[in-house]
């Protein structure tokens, strides 16, 4: 066991490493007083008597809420951001800044100081940050090292440790990540830059499942808060493959970074999931010496007319404009899997039909041309895949969903 789990503030029950874990049934706790119930081994068998007992949640516990590590501030407003033992998300298109924005929340982390609207809660026993970037050289890198620095205010920062690992296989990446995790000391916060290239296929369900399991149990073992960063697809606002959908449905939080529509030179910070309140958009800039400033004086447009379903009642759009673009992930998520619902795999006449019926259950009325157009979609976001001449479902069971926000009438076109 690694000397550092000693510091976290309960042993961790899920293992070190996918040999300790081991594969079901041979599951293998690291927990010293559960080695002698936790195997199965040379004909032993487990004791369901003790796992019951340790994930029971019981009325009377007195538990403390989860600490806060980072949180988002504006005037007397504060929202949480991220939590030890638990995850969060940046999402957003290539060139949108996602990692200027990251850069702030990383500076906040260090300095226990409010940048942008960023601001760090580290424990003093906490206080370390790992930031592992997947995508860029080492000379870019260092530029984003370097920006830490300047926001922090700290020229020699030794609670940061950056690393870049894009050189690396995708097996070498996970390993790696995984071994500085776990040995890296008085950790609290962990940025993975590029999530996307831990995994090799991000469609692929076994995998993403398997990528976000780890971001659980890392989170857990060691009490800790991890944020990961993950693309948008460019032709819709969906984050890319099953992976991004998994990564969405367990963070904590999941925010967005984009480029302001009338002005590309300004970057739009947006909640898009909160288990937390939300708190109100703000948009940066680059300045003059390459570091993201605030801009004060901007304001979101029509602020507060935006619905999940993306339609306004100021100004509601056209029929013809509504498309897959209008409807958010999760309502997404519930189509597809209503469409795939009890039914074997079908052609691409039956599969557009059943889309177009799920649609209308949640209160979405379209055509045939329409349906054919979201069937296009969900292959493109890797939602649903086709095999053949035949259309299958490419998501995990259903579970626990957030509840579809239904129109008051159907959009008829």
């Amino acid at each position: 066991m690694s000397e550092y789990h000693k510091d976290t503030q309960e042993p961790p029950i899920f293992g070190m490493s996918d040999e300790d874990l081991g594969d079901i049934p041979n599951f293998e706790f690291t927990s010293e007083g559960w080695k002698q119930n936790g195997k199965e081994k040379a004909g032993q068998s487990i004791d369901y008597e003790a796992l019951k007992k340790a994930f029971r949640v019981l009325p009377d516990e007195d538990l403390p809420p989860d600490q806060v590590c980072l949180s988002i501030q504006h005037n007397d407003q504060t929202s949480t951001f991220g939590t030890l033992g638990n995850f969060s998300a940046v999402i957003g298109k290539p060139k949108a800044k996602k990692t200027f924005s990251i850069t702030a929340a990383v500076a906040a982390a260090l300095s226990s100081e409010k940048i942008l609207r960023f601001t760090g809660s580290l424990p003093p026993e906490k206080r370390v940050v790992i930031h592992l970037d997947m995508e860029q050289s080492r000379f870019h890198v260092l530029r984003v090292v370097k920006r830490i620095c300047r926001l922090a205010g700290q020229e020699m920062p030794e609670n940061l440790h950056v690393y870049s690992l894009r050189s690396l296989s995708t097996e070498q990446r996970l390993a790696l990540t995984k071994w500085l995790i776990y040995n890296t000391p008085n950790l609290g916060l962990v940025v993975i830059d590029g999530i996307r290239d831990l995994v090799v296929d991000i469609n692929d369900n076994a995998e993403s499942t398997a990528r976000v399991d780890d971001l659980l149990r890392w989170t857990y073992d060691l009490n800790i808060h991890l944020m990961v960063i993950i693309h948008q697809n460019k032709g819709n606002d969906m984050i890319r493959g099953v992976l991004g959908t998994e990564i969405q449905n367990k963070s904590e939080t999941v925010v967005s970074v984009a480029l302001d529509p009338n002005d590309k030179s300004i970057s739009i910070v947006k909640p898009e999931y909160c288990r937390d309140k939300e708190f109100e958009e703000f948009a940066f800039q680059i300045d003059e010496y390459g570091l993201p400033k605030l801009v004060s004086d901007w304001e979101p447009e029509q602020k507060g007319s935006g619905k999940k379903n993306g339609r306004s009642d100021e100004e509601p759009k056209a029929p013809r404009s509504f498309g897959p673009s209008n409807l958010e992930s999760p309502i997404h998520q519930l189509i597809v899997w209503r469409a795939f619902q009890n039914v074997e795999p079908g052609k691409h006449a039956a599969t557009k039909f059943r889309i177009k019926e799920a649609a209308a259950y949640y209160g979405y009325s379209f055509g045939d041309n329409k349906a054919v157009e979201f069937l296009t979609y969900y292959l493109d976001c890797g939602l649903i895949r086709k095999e053949g001449q035949t259309y299958h479902l490419n998501l995990p069971p259903q579970g626990d969903q957030v509840d579809p926000i239904i129109p008051t009438e159907s959009t008829l076109l």
